[in-house]
């Protein structure tokens, strides 16, 4: 009787000590996702004004054009906007380009006469490319100098 008092205690502590361990596991493991959770919405948070065209275009409303200037410089063109205000233009160009050029090319060779004859003609190979990118920002103000809109677009 005793012998089988120690084995059903032995087979309770092996069930019980893995269902354990893997409930601490569990455990760990949902802790660890919680934080994980929170980490990447708090460093998405910190992240998004990156992606959120609005949030930097609303954030110099009610800002002078005099500090946009000195942050952005010189506007490409501004003009009187014919209410007592303003309207600056920044341009900002951007330029990609890629592709080779290989140019033709003839062989020639001198047969057995002394004449020179053609023995091979390559074509001239062009593949070169550019794309030009105008990327346009309009600030408007007001007649107190005030930014009250910023716009967008690419031409």
């Amino acid at each position: 009787m005793k012998r089988i008092e120690i084995i059903c205690v032995l087979f309770l502590l092996i069930l019980f000590f893995p269902a354990k361990s893997a409930f601490a596991q569990d455990k760990k493991m949902k802790e660890a996702l919680e934080a994980r959770i929170k980490d990447d919405k708090e460093f998405a948070k910190s992240q998004r004004w990156k992606y959120d065209d609005n949030a930097w275009k609303h954030s110099w409303e009610g800002a002078q054009l005099s500090e946009l200037y000195k942050k952005w410089g010189a506007p490409t063109r501004s003009f009187a906007d014919g209410d007592g205000g303003q309207v600056a233009v920044y341009e900002n160009v951007s330029v990609y380009s890629g592709g080779s050029y290989t140019p033709g090319y003839i062989e020639t060779a001198i047969n057995g006469f002394g004449q020179t004859v053609i023995t091979d003609q390559k074509n001239a190979k062009d593949t070169r490319w550019t794309k030009v990118y105008v990327r346009e920002t309009t600030v408007y103000t007001n007649r107190n100098g005030l930014i009250t809109k910023v716009d967008e677009h690419y031409k």
